[in-house]
């Protein structure tokens, strides 16, 4: 049986515990955040103290294999590169 999304910490993910969780990741964050559109899954831009932005996705539980995550995340670095 598939958990409610109330029964999991995704359902309970708001843009300040994403800015709380790129602080514990050690990316010191200055307080702006724009979340973007998707529909499945939260994304959010994120500004540094270093004045630098961050884009942070959060992937909806199920949704998403690991191997098509890691697949996404080799194009977005041949996309940057």
């Amino acid at each position: 049986m598939q958990a409610a999304p109330t029964d999991t910490p995704y359902a309970d993910l708001t843009p300040e515990h994403a800015l709380d969780i790129l602080e514990a990741l050690g990316m010191p964050v200055d307080g702006r955040l724009l979340q973007l559109n998707s529909y499945e899954n939260r994304v959010f831009q994120v500004g540094l103290d270093d004045g630098g932005l961050v884009v942070a996705k959060f992937y909806r539980p199920g949704r998403w294999s690991d191997a098509q995550i890691h697949e996404e995340h080799a194009f977005a670095h041949d996309l940057a590169s």
